[in-house]
């Protein structure tokens, strides 16, 4: 925008603001899209409902910010899409002025209006996650953190199962969602956990959960042993190996096989992420596994996982061109409005979002790996918003000086006043569902701004753990939704 206000005759190729806008949409849904749909099968649903309402909230305040201002209604949407922090939702406002034949001073204006109100909003929406986290006590604060743990301990069973049988494995596992990694009975030598192991009385077995896991394993089995079995490695090998093989990405645990290689996948490290592991996790490329087995099958235990760094420059490109284009034809196609004779289009942001995220958790589709490492994913990510949002702020920088001298302080206060009232109703809603707890509020609160630094503020604040888990399940409708209200804005407004 600076070296636009200063060469107003700089042009970036639109072509670069599509492409960018593409390749950051869709990298967002892939990762998004597994924690998107296993939190709509618990609670996502109220969640999402919640932030729907408060994200109406914020367009009903930039409608009557037209009425009543008679400003253009190009800016007060692009202003819309700023003080939510939504790229996508910009970019398809964007796409719909143009096709209805806006002149480039329209078009520049909703990009300021975007810049102007966007750093604002970030700054309101940390101010407000301040207030709410100064109401909790350092000590809450604390003791959530320490749910974030997943301890490993040696178990010692005291007790059989109900009917007077020895525990099996797999239905300690289930009924706990424990794992459970090794195990040595009286005077036996240390063996690796299957489905089908035995947990006799006087049996010591080593088990990784979450503290309620761990709470549900001693009460089903006995007491946790003075004698530390995770120690002991006799016989055993453990190792972190890369998951490069394509064939066994996408698809759960208990189809691999791996119990037959004599080896237990007991941590998997995504990102910077450690998730929980069980029979339904699937693996992606370049995920990190940490593997305990006997030590003469760990070279065949390596070659499974295939422990290539090069996966990270071997990505699947013609599987990610081919979500692309069918994110592209989806968002080609208009979509009437119920009870309006007008019509949306998803555009270049929403319809390769929505392929994504179908796309992102299925995983697979036969020799088609959807998923990219996610290295590769953050990489391509930040490069398709640098792309696009140099190329929107050359073409804003034009008319930059003009609007903050003709409308700055107003679009300042209305850029705030959007988020207090998108947050505050926010707040309310989640109060009257009772689902008001602090990680769950500040992650809806940042996944309504879809705004990844308000997340990472909270994180070092409280347990990231139910605080990723309701950013992912509310990220992709926000999105979404935004994306819908901004063209129906400038629709109506225009």
């Amino acid at each position: 925008m600076g070296l636009g206000a200063l060469s107003p005759a700089m042009m970036v190729p639109a072509e670069i603001q599509t492409l960018g806008l593409v390749l950051f949409v869709y990298c967002v849904g892939l990762q998004a899209a597994p924690g998107f749909f296993q939190c709509l099968k618990r609670d996502g649903l109220r969640l999402n409902a919640a932030l729907a309402t408060a994200l109406l909230g914020a367009a009903a305040i930039c409608w009557l910010a037209v009425q009543w201002s008679g400003r253009p209604a190009s800016l007060i949407v692009g202003l819309f899409c700023g003080a939510l922090t939504n790229t996508p939702a910009l970019g398809a406002a964007t796409e719909t002025l143009a096709r209805a034949g806006a002149s480039p001073a329209e078009l520049n204006s909703m990009v300021v209006g975007y810049g102007v109100a966007y750093p604002f909003a970030v700054l309101a929406t940390l101010l407000l996650m301040q207030l709410r986290l100064g109401r909790t006590p350092d000590e809450a604060i604390s003791q959530r953190r320490v749910t974030l743990l997943t301890p490993a301990l040696t178990l010692i069973v005291e007790k059989n199962d109900p009917m007077g049988k020895p525990w099996r494995a797999e239905a300690v596992a289930r009924e706990t969602g424990l794992l459970l990694t090794r195990y040595q009975k009286p005077a036996g030598r240390i063996e690796l956990v299957t489905d089908d192991t035995e947990l006799s009385i006087g049996t010591r077995v080593v088990a990784v959960g979450n503290p309620e896991q761990i709470r549900l394993g001693l009460e089903l089995l006995g007491k946790v042993s003075p004698a530390r079995l995770q120690d002991e490695m006799k016989g055993l090998e453990l190792h972190r190996y890369f998951v490069s093989k394509r064939e066994i990405v996408g698809r759960p645990l208990s189809e691999l096989g791996i119990e037959k290689l004599g080896a237990v996948v007991s941590r998997l490290r995504r990102g910077d992420v450690d998730l929980p592991v069980n029979d339904q996790t699937s693996l992606h490329l370049g995920d990190r596994v940490r593997v305990i087995s006997y030590r003469s099958k760990e070279p065949a235990v390596r070659a499974f996982f295939g422990n290539s760094l090069t996966v990270l420059t071997e990505t699947g490109y013609f599987s990610f061109g081919v979500g692309i284009l069918l994110g592209l034809a989806l968002g080609y196609f208009p979509i009437p409005v119920p009870g309006m004779d007008i019509s949306v289009r998803l555009g270049v942001a929403g319809g390769p979002l929505i392929v994504a995220l179908v796309l992102g958790s299925l995983g697979r589709s036969g020799p088609m790996v959807w998923n990219l490492p996610i290295e590769v994913n953050l990489t391509v990510r930040n490069l398709g918003i640098l792309l696009f949002l140099a190329a929107v702020g050359v073409k804003a920088g034009a008319v930059l000086p003009s609007t903050l001298r003709d409308n700055g302080l107003f679009l300042m206060g209305l850029a705030v006043s959007v988020v207090l009232v998108a947050h505050l109703t926010l707040w309310l809603l989640l109060w009257r569902l009772k689902r008001s707890d602090l990680a769950t509020l500040l992650g809806t609160m940042a996944g309504m701004q879809t705004q990844p630094a308000a997340l990472s503020f909270a994180a070092e604040k409280i347990d990231p753990g139910p605080l990723n888990t309701a950013y992912a399940a509310v990220y992709p409708w926000a999105v979404i939704q935004k994306i819908i209200l901004a063209q129906l804005l400038i629709t109506f407004l225009r």
